[in-house]
């Protein structure tokens, strides 16, 4: 905390009461190990052709198979790397830390990479904070691949990380691109958030021909055949960009070139063709030369339209430099702040952010007082967060930007078992995110806004067992400067609400709620076709969308994705809500 004369004093982890606090490591009762048996009409052996739930819509597009996101596509366990470096709390309490700690995350950063499992995953080893409070003025920067930043545990007698002082920054970054120096005092100072760094296309080019989508042939969301002109020069294994380009056409379909103004006769910022080109990340897993086909490892999420531009694809080499197999793991994070001002913002802003990396998680992590949570940016791929709490935000509690806790906006992230508190937007995604992403066993409480897609078009997110105050898939038109359509091709499966929500379909598109609990919104800001509700207020068979399609990725074997993955093997909060 800040003094009254602007001075750190120790800060206190807490002012919640023990009850409202989440105490740490929760150890739930021993599950009984039991088959998965679907209903009549999923059995497991075809869950994952989720075709069987509904039908295609008009146009062909059906429900994507969404398990293939998160760290190493989902069915392994996160690993337990070996501690190279351990770091002991100072005895000091007015110390900052941010030197020792980043200097042991660049020592284990040289060390060089080892084979771990089975997965392709290479390490080179953790670095581990012991039981205690740490203070860190500035920030800290994983850089490098294999580098694990661990804790003993997020309760009392675990590790505490305290982000002190006034500055306003991002406070755990785990990102390719950065460099440790960026971390200290005086170049957070500067205000130089990785955020706003990040190009819109992060591409190289290749040796590889172009090829592209034929003529008059539509791909559904959805489908997994890539109809090309040419397959010459790609081979299986090759790691591709299906680039979808933005068109006048398609704008003016939306109606997003004519976007109303806002209140007070403010201008919407109209949707503009350059700014919405796709692209969307793929492995070759098989070609069908037969009928020049492209088999993908994930199906599309946005159909790909003959009437639009074709797509474009390509092989993908990113520009920046990108890192994997990271974590951030069994720590808890406090972002000091003014005990007299309740918004106060001059503190930590997203507790941790994924950037530039692929197949890296945050697991076991309690943050608390920080503006937002944790963040898998636009260029994350394969990100898992689990078993974590977002708490307490210290902000002004309903401008934008601000209580984001859960935020998906890469392509292939896992946000499952994770619970928040106080949020402006409990999961949520940003504008012109490919997808897919997964949100899953998780809840928020006590938000004063909506989960779901925030803005500008996100595509193949999956809404699986969320229960929070409103889930809304909608039309925003002008809000936020112009938002317009915030999502498509969404899957809302066995959530639950208490507000009003409002689910909406772009033009072209689908979305799928199915065994939604919760009321509607009989009057909805913005006038447009209304989603199809698929059994309201009535949950379905199976339980979780996301975990059949991964266990029919199993053959079935409930047990063995029991086992690997941990389909119920934590709560992460009491069942309270």
């Amino acid at each position: 905390m800040r003094d009254a004369s602007g001075h750190s004093a120790p800060a206190q982890l807490s002012n919640r009461s023990s009850g409202s606090q989440y105490p740490g490591n929760y150890t739930a009762p021993q599950l009984p190990q039991r088959p998965f048996v679907g209903p009549p009409e999923i059995q497991a052996s075809d869950a994952g052709d989720v075709s069987t739930l509904q039908a295609p819509d008009n146009y062909g597009n059906t429900i994507p198979n969404f398990s293939r996101v998160g760290y190493r596509e989902g069915l392994v366990r996160i690993p337990m790397v070996p501690v190279q470096m351990v770091v002991e709390p100072s005895p000091d309490p007015y110390s900052d830390d941010t030197a020792r700690i980043q200097s042991a995350i660049d020592f284990v950063a040289t060390l060089p990479l080892e084979p771990i499992g089975e997965d392709g995953a290479r390490v080179r080893g953790a670095v581990l904070l012991k039981a205690g409070t740490y203070r860190v003025a500035g920030a800290l920067i994983i850089h490098a691949s294999g580098v694990i930043l661990r804790g003993e545990g997020q309760d009392d007698y675990g590790t505490t990380i305290i982000a002190t002082g006034n500055i306003q920054r991002d406070f755990i970054l785990v990102n390719g691109m950065l460099t440790p120096d960026m971390g200290s005092v005086e170049n957070q100072r500067t205000k130089a958030r990785t955020r706003d760094m990040m190009p819109l296309n992060g591409y190289k080019g290749s040796k590889k021909p172009n090829t592209y989508t034929p003529p008059g042939v539509f791909v559904p969301c959805g489908s997994s055949r890539l109809p090309v002109l040419d397959t010459q020069g790609y081979a299986i294994g090759d790691r591709i960009v299906v680039e979808r380009p933005g068109s006048d056409e398609w704008i003016s379909e939306l109606g997003m070139d004519k976007l109303p103004p806002r209140p007070g006769n403010k201008p919407s910022t109209q949707w503009t063709a350059k700014s919405f080109t796709f692209r969307y990340e793929r492995k070759i897993v098989d070609i069908d030369q037969a009928n020049r086909t492209f088999i993908l490892d994930v199906p599309m999420v946005m159909s790909l339209d003959p009437k639009y531009p074709p797509a474009r694809i390509y092989e993908l080499i990113h520009k920046m430099p990108t890192i994997s197999d990271v974590g951030v793991e069994n720590l808890r994070l406090v972002s000091e702040t003014d005990p007299n001002n309740p918004e106060d913002e001059s503190h930590g802003w997203y507790a941790v952010v994924m950037d530039n990396t692929v197949h890296g998680w945050v697991a076991d992590v309690t943050t608390m007082r920080f503006v937002s949570g944790i963040f898998a940016a636009t260029w994350s791929r394969y990100v898992t967060i689990q078993d974590c709490s977002v708490l307490d935000p210290v902000s002004m509690p309903s401008e934008g930007g601000r209580r984001y806790m859960f935020n998906l906006s890469g392509q292939m992230g896992l946000v499952k078992r994770c619970f928040t508190t106080k949020a402006r937007h409990d999961f949520i995604t940003l504008g012109r995110v490919c997808g897919p992403n997964v949100f899953v066993d998780s809840t928020g409480v006590d938000s004063n806004n909506d989960s779901g897609p925030h803005e500008r078009f996100a595509m193949g997110v999956l809404y699986d067992n969320i229960t929070c105050n409103t889930i809304n898939v909608r039309q925003r038109s002008w809000m936020g400067s112009g938002q317009g359509w915030a999502g498509a091709f969404h899957v809302v499966y066995n959530c639950t609400s208490k507000g009003k929500n409002c689910f909406q379909d772009p033009p072209g598109t689908t979305n799928w709620v199915i065994g939604f609990r919760g009321g509607l919104d009989s009057k909805p800001m913005f006038e447009a076709p209304p989603t199809k509700m698929i059994q309201h207020q009535s949950p379905v068979q199976p339980r979780s969308l996301y975990w059949a399609q991964l266990i029919a990725r199993a053959n079935g074997d409930f047990q063995w994705v029991q086992r690997v993955a941990g389909v119920e093997a934590k709560m992460q909060y009491a069942p309270r809500v």
